[in-house]
This record gives C-alpha cells, structure tokens and sequence, in this order.
C-alpha cells in the first residue's frame, strides 16, 4: 500500500479491502478525510488483486457524525465578505468513491451516522446497516441542504416523496425502515453485520472483473440517458464482453457441459405444459 494512511485502517481478506475509518471522538468526516478516502479508493480501483471495497468504522458507536459544521460556518463568513463569482458550469472532475469507477464499494454501517456520513455511503455500491444503527439526513435542523449529494442521491433511491419527508423534516430511520423503503440494501444484526457484508462482497468478486464493471456502466451512466441511447451503450458492452476470453471460456464451458440446468428445467416445464393441456383436451372431450 502505498498510502500511509492517518485516519483509516486498512485491511485486505482476499481479494476484498476494508477500510475502518478512526478519527475519535466523533468521527467527523472534513476534507482532509475524504481527500484521503478518495485515494485509498483510487488505490484501490488500480490494483488488480483487489475487486470489491468495504468501508466502515473503527468505533463502535459511530459511522460518520456528520460533515464538520465549523468548516461551514468558516464558509458561510467567507462567502459574507466576497461573494463567489458566478457559475462556469463546470464541475471538479469528481475523484474516488464519487467518480464510479470500475469495482464496487460497499458501506457496512455499524453505528449512527447523519448529514455528509449519509450522503457518503449513498455514493457507495450498497449499504449494509446494522440494527442498532441510525441515519438522518439532518442538515435542515441548521438551516441548510445536504450539499455532499444527498438532494439527488437520495430521491434516486428511496422515490421523490420519501426523500422529500427525510430531507425536510431530518428525522433519523432504524435499519429495519431503510431497508424497507429502499435506503440501504440490508438490514443486519449488529453482530452479523462483518459477516453478511464481507460474505456479499467475497461473492462480489467472484464474478467475472469485466461482467461487473460493464454492468455497472450501463445502470449508472444509462440511468441519466434516454433509453435509445442506453440500449445503444448496453448493445456495444454486450459485444465487448461476449468475445473477451474469459466469457467465451464460460460460455464454452457450459456449453459443452450440456447446459444441464437450463435444459433440465425447460424439459420439465415443456413436460407440464404438455400434461395440462391433455388435461384439458381430456376434459372437454368429456364435455361432449
């Protein structure tokens, strides 16, 4: 590893890495954190004997605090005493876990988490949440919007009215809830949380490299293309993927296995089709 890092701890279990951020007493996540988030997660992206990522936290009794509200108070001054100047419409070419590169990422929240904690792990792949954890996305409480993503992220995932009723009123969600609409991918028990996620993600990157990013490209690029142009990209990395060497040893490999489970299957379900409609030739032949 290249990185000497100062605020996470880094462990690899195959080829999956963790990441277990510690900046005590309250985990407050500022720019100095996520500049060194966003190079460990580039690092990551560039090693070719890691596939999948997990972050989580060292603590156990809290994710991510929230963003550092004085830095924004910093801000907000600043801006009193020379206004910023008007909008290029350029954005800064977006870095790490924000820029979906080619390998997933995946939160496992273990403990509380509100404001830029959330919106850092609705940047990631999946979340898997604890039961004794919570999440607010609770900027309005001091006045302001989530500005690390959350008003468009969170709409994305949970639908417009339930993201409107969480950002406006900055109440906090238990695990079992933000499965269930939507906020997270799965609700664990606190002790099964490590578990359940390194087992996904081991599963993760078991998949064929290339099968995964491709897929990726295509829901996350196509989500904001019209469909013609998303099918258009989907029909070119389709291509791309059937004549690469590691999908034709596959598909040679079942082929030539019979495709046993495929056929089987269609065998009895032909074999069933055919039986009740005999059934019914049978009984309408009685009818007469």
């Amino acid at each position: 590893m290249a990185i000497d890092p100062k605020f996470f701890m880094v462990d690899r279990d195959g080829a999956v890495v963790i990441w277990r951020f510690f900046f005590p007493p309250k985990n407050i996540w500022t720019g100095e954190t996520a500049m060194e988030f966003n190079d460990l997660v580039e690092e990551f992206y560039e090693d070719k004997d890691l596939r999948v990522g997990i972050m989580t936290s060292a603590m156990p009794d809290v994710f991510v605090q929230h963003f550092d509200v004085s830095i924004l108070v910093e801000m907000g001054e600043q801006l009193l005493k020379s206004p910023p100047p008007p909008p290029t419409g350029e954005r800064p070419k977006p870095r790490g876990i924000y820029r979906r590169g080619p390998k997933p990422v995946i939160a496992a929240i273990n403990a509380n988490l509100s404001g830029g904690g959330l919106e850092l792990t609705m940047a990631c792949d999946f979340r898997f949440m604890s039961r004794t954890a919570s999440a607010a996305q609770s900027e309005v409480n001091v006045g302001i919007l989530p500005g690390g993503g959350g008003t468009q992220r969170m709409p994305r995932l949970v639908g417009l009215p339930k993201a409107l009723e969480l950002m406006l009123t900055g109440r906090r969600v238990f695990a079992d809830e933000a499965e269930r609409i939507g906020l997270v991918t799965k609700a664990c028990d606190p002790m099964m949380l490590m578990p359940e996620t390194l087992q996904f993600a081991k599963e993760l990157a078991a998949r064929p490299p290339l099968a995964v990013q491709h897929i990726r490209t295509c829901v996350y690029e196509g989500w904001d293309m019209p469909i013609d142009k998303g099918l258009e990209m989907e029909g070119q990395l389709f291509q791309e993927l059937v004549k690469s060497p590691e999908a034709l040893e596959r598909m040679r490999n079942y082929v030539n296995s019979g495709q046993p489970s495929a056929s089987a299957r269609l065998a009895a379900e032909r074999a069933e089709i055919e039986r009740q409609w005999k059934e019914r030739l049978a009984k309408k032949q009685q009818g007469k």
